[in-house]
């Protein structure tokens, strides 16, 4: 079945590993590109971007090349992965006998104008089941709770577990997740960052001194969660009851990881068996402890982590849900 994936096509990024699973799965996955991009340098991209927030038709004509390409594909299915798709292009889309499903792959801060409520979808999908439950109790809309998912050919164990002592901690610097490691760090818990450079605005934090500076992807992350005496994974406020994908790319690479504590996730993995969860400070400093001084406890963990991503949470298994209830 020939599927178009629309979303950034960049390392380890969604739509780059669901692509890499439908070809797994026996599909023609295509990527149709994303509605966000724009030409030039940064700047010039923000303020094409401004025009285009405040010109719905001038958004609607500078995403229908997501359209094009998906009908020169011949695509059946369209899988979007964005939440400013415009509700026009779905519509196009749709006329021209496409199945089209939103999986939406970030919090609920994120769905920006909600477009994704007034397009019309055939399925929507989300990892948030606060949304499922509040809209599905108010509007007649085809929406479905979903978990994120992991990526079993590049989140894998390639190496021996918990080896460094420290921390590892891989994403975007915003304020709830700089406070909480600055704090980390005040209490003797040794850290190491990955991602983005700081943002100008944080200014002087102890944090830059433990910050590599950069993103990691690949075997390199592979290699980084795993070596580590532990993953910690922090999360948006903007994460309800849902969990994000960190959890799974983590557990998938072996990781032993120390995650905050949402209600889904002993529907996901078993708690103390398969990963560590803190509903308070105190309790992330004393698993933070453990894992840095109990000899075995990192590989145990992220052993049977590994084993329950890769049986219950890989794209393929998500993608079959989203199949199904596009068929």
């Amino acid at each position: 079945m020939r599927i178009g994936i629309v979303g950034p096509n960049s390392p380890d990024s969604s739509a780059a590993n669901i692509i890499e699973a439908l070809l797994v799965m026996g599909h023609a996955p295509v990527a149709l590109g994303s509605p966000s991009h724009s030409a030039g340098g940064p700047y010039a991209s923000a303020v094409n971007m401004i025009i285009r927030n405040a010109l719905p038709a001038v958004d609607e004509r500078a995403q229908l090349p997501v359209v094009h390409a998906a009908l020169r594909a011949e695509c059946e299915i369209v899988i979007n992965l964005e939440q400013r798709l415009m509700p026009g292009v779905v519509r196009r889309l749709r006329q021209n006998g496409i199945k089209v499903a939103l999986w939406f792959p970030d919090h609920l801060a994120n769905m920006g104008r909600q477009l994704m409520l007034i397009a019309p979808y055939n399925a929507v999908f989300v990892k948030e089941p606060h949304l499922v439950d509040r809209l599905g109790a108010l509007l007649d809309l085809p929406l479905f709770y979903l978990p994120q998912a992991c990526n079993p050919r590049s989140h894998r164990p390639l190496t021996a577990a918990g080896t460094e002592p420290y921390l590892v901690i891989a994403g975007n610097m915003y304020p709830s997740r700089l406070l909480l490691l600055e704090r980390l760090l005040a209490n003797g818990i040794p850290l190491r960052l990955y991602g983005s450079r700081f943002p100008r605005w944080v200014g002087n934090t102890p944090l830059r001194a433990v910050h590599t500076g950069r993103p990691v992807f690949g075997e390199e992350k592979a290699r980084v969660f795993r070596s580590a005496a532990a993953v910690l994974n922090t999360m948006h406020p903007g994460e309800i009851h849902g969990v994000n994908s960190r959890l799974f790319e983590a557990a998938g690479c072996g990781a032993a990881v120390l995650t905050e504590f949402r209600s889904t996730l002993p529907d996901l993995f078993s708690v103390e068996d398969e990963v560590l969860a803190f509903h308070d400070f105190d309790e992330l400093i004393d698993h933070a402890k453990r894992l840095l001084s109990e000899h075995g406890l990192s590989a145990k963990l992220g052993d049977a982590a590994a084993r329950r991503a890769h049986e219950n949470h890989t794209h393929e298994n998500r993608l079959e849900v989203i199949l199904e209830k596009l068929s």
